[in-house]
């Protein structure tokens, strides 16, 4: 009886499945994904390899792409098995850039497979491409040390903090395709020189790319949305050109829907900073001049971008989340909400201290 169990034992034991883990060096990493619109299939996708290599110097990034279409974005990935030698491994992916046609269409059904597979962080950078995506990550610029390190550099901040770049994490994207009274927007890389040119952005409704914000918007914006604290803010007024270094920034805003036939969002906008240059070697203007410059410059830009979201219904920066989260009357909050954001009327008061003038003397 022991002898029976004890061959039952090692029967089962050679028939157990392996648990499927591969070495390092039998895995290709993915550090990047693009998805574009195919010309035959509903996708074109493209993925960037890593290359492991002992040398890390400037130019010398060694990355493979490689590119398929197909009518799912699990289908093409497949097919891509059999052009490469080693398993395709999606967990190392920092960057996924959908290209502009793509941008076009429902993004919910493009992002959704993001979120359902397995292995994909939630917590990668999403972009959209001025035209191709596959363009985007077939590019190494010559600083480069590792394959795809000058776009996770740009939006993680660890390199670059330009207050021009706006960083989306893919989690917060599709919260945003889903969530009320907060709509959803991608940075726009575009290739300038051999090199990448990241400083506006993408308004998206529930579903498409609605607007394009200039470099000047995608900075007022980048200010409204993480409060960035260093930005330059240029005053071009006739007899008064300076550029003003901002180093303290704050601002508060509050719906007033008294009127309900004319409400209106009242910003409070406070900032410090130094007039840093000048049109003139000695800036003759007094410190009180410059800052009622500043305040106007600043009123008047803020007022337009506002204003020109609020002509398309967009809302990235959430004044309907916060309506609807100040009341207690759930979706009819909502609905009120849809009907008042037409008709606001935007308030702007800015507050500018100047710390020095910067004079010659």
């Amino acid at each position: 009886m022991h002898k029976g169990w004890l061959a039952l034992l090692l029967i089962a034991v050679l028939l157990l499945p392996g648990c499927g883990f591969k070495d390092i060096d039998k895995r290709f990493l993915i550090v990047a994904l693009g998805i574009d619109q195919g010309t035959e299939k509903k996708y074109e996708v493209t993925v960037k390899l890593i290359i492991p290599t002992t040398l890390t110097e400037p130019g010398k990034s060694n990355f493979q792409i490689v590119s398929k279409e197909a009518d799912s974005i699990s289908e093409a990935l497949e097919l891509m098995k059999s052009d490469v030698d080693k398993q395709l491994d999606l967990s190392h992916a920092k960057v996924t850039i959908f290209g502009n046609k793509i941008a076009q269409g429902d993004m919910k059904k493009h992002v959704d497979w993001f979120v359902r597979r397995r292995g994909v962080q939630r917590i990668e950078y999403v972009a959209v491409a001025e035209a191709s995506a596959k363009d985007i990550l077939a590019l190494s610029q010559r600083s480069e040390r590792l394959a795809g390190n000058s776009l996770i550099l740009s939006f993680g901040r660890e390199g670059t903090e330009s207050s021009y770049i706006i960083t989306e994490y893919l989690y917060d994207f599709y919260e945003r395709l889903l969530e009320k009274g907060k709509d959803p927007y991608l940075p726009v890389i575009k290739i300038r020189n051999q090199t990448y040119e990241i400083n506006q952005v993408a308004l998206f409704d529930k579903r498409n790319i609605q607007m394009v914000l200039d470099p000047d918007q995608t900075l007022i914006l980048n200010q409204l949305m993480y409060r960035h604290p260093r930005f330059e803010v240029n005053i071009r007024e006739e007899n008064l050109k300076v550029s003003l270094a901002v180093h303290k920034y704050d601002y508060r805003y509050k719906i007033n829907t008294s009127n309900r036939s004319q409400p209106t969002i009242d910003f409070v906008v406070k900032l410090r900073g130094i007039a840093e240059e000048s049109a003139d070697t000695t800036i003759e203007s007094s410190k009180k001049e410059i800052e009622r410059a500043a305040e106007r410059t600043i009123a008047t830009s803020y007022l337009e971008l506002l204003n020109s979201m609020k002509k398309k219904q967009l809302d990235p920066i959430g004044f309907g989340l916060r309506y609807i989260a100040t009341r207690h009357g759930g979706d009819q909050d909502w609905e009120e909400w849809k009907t008042l954001y037409p008709l606001v009327k935007f308030n702007v008061k800015a507050d500018v201290t100047l710390d020095s003038t910067g004079e010659i003397e």
